[in-house]
């Protein structure tokens, strides 16, 4: 029996909560779930073009953009001042070339006389050649430039500065100056050569030979100053016979107007030192433009 007092309990197992899974499927008359709610963020699917369709026949003739054109920056312009500081300098790097071209290469030559009438004219230019007799000699039929002190001392005249310039531009271009610093003739004879220059009309002699002189005025010379043996000795020349002979280095010049001319039968003949060039062309005027 038990005691007094004391309580009887009666222990009951306890069971473990289960989960109850639903295998149930679910039935077609049920309802579909809720679809998520689109938000800005939603990307949208693009429609595919099936081929064959309209849409796809409109995208492959559609014609595609054209690339974009390079926007090309506008380039600097060079300010005032550049271009005014810029002048000075070409101006003179081109007088520097002209001076350079001058005196080693060509040079322009104003014809003050008819000495040499018909085959130049007073008034013509002419292009004189400078290279050519550095690296050859003269030789017969070559018309030539030649320094004015063959003929002596030039006067020497009280000119100012502003003439002197003046003077020398002229002189770079071709044009006349009022003074003749150099003269223009024809070789007739080169150093080593028996010449003579007689009779009526006038006959040149070269070794010998008869020289045919269809460039003369006129194309006879009946009375222009001769040489002759009697001519030698005055013109510091060697007689042959009746002939002078050229001295080596030296040339025997004549001008085409025999009749107007004080060339080496005056002078005697010119050292070839003195040339300054050949006369290759006329230049101006149009009219009288060709080669010599």
């Amino acid at each position: 029996m038990p005691e007094e007092g004391s309580t009887k309990s009666e222990s009951t197992p306890s069971s473990a909560p289960t989960e109850v899974i639903s295998t149930t499927t679910p039935s077609p008359t049920d309802p579909a779930p809720p679809e998520p709610e689109t938000t800005a963020d939603t990307t949208v699917a693009m429609t595919e073009v099936k081929p064959g369709t309209p849409a796809a026949e409109d995208a492959a003739t559609e014609t595609p953009a054209p690339p974009k054109k390079k926007v090309k920056k506008p380039k600097k312009q060079r300010s005032t001042l550049a271009r005014i500081t810029e002048l000075p300098v070409l101006i003179l790097l081109a007088f520097i070339i002209a001076v350079f071209i001058k005196t080693f290469l060509v040079q322009a030559f104003f014809i003050p006389s008819s000495s040499m009438f018909p085959t130049l004219k007073v008034g013509d230019r002419v292009l004189v050649q400078k290279l050519q007799y550095t690296f050859g000699d003269p030789g017969r039929g070559d018309v030539v430039v030649f320094e004015r002190d063959v003929f002596g001392p030039k006067d020497e005249e009280r000119q100012s500065t502003l003439d002197k310039a003046r003077n020398f531009f002229r002189d770079l271009l071709g044009l006349p100056t009022g003074e003749f610093e150099d003269y223009i003739k024809r070789v007739v004879g080169v150093g080593g050569d028996v010449i003579s220059y007689s009779g009526n009309p006038r006959v040149l002699t070269v070794n010998g030979e008869k020289v045919d002189e269809s460039y003369i005025s006129r194309g006879v010379d009946k009375g222009s100053p001769t040489l002759t043996g009697s001519d030698c000795r005055r013109l510091d020349m060697a007689q042959v016979e009746d002939s002078c002979r050229v001295p080596a280095g030296t040339v025997f010049v004549m001008g085409d107007n025999r009749g107007n001319s004080e060339d080496s039968r005056i002078i005697g003949p010119v050292d070839e030192n003195k040339i300054v060039g050949r006369a290759l062309l006329i230049i101006w005027p149009p009219s009288d433009f060709g080669t010599l």
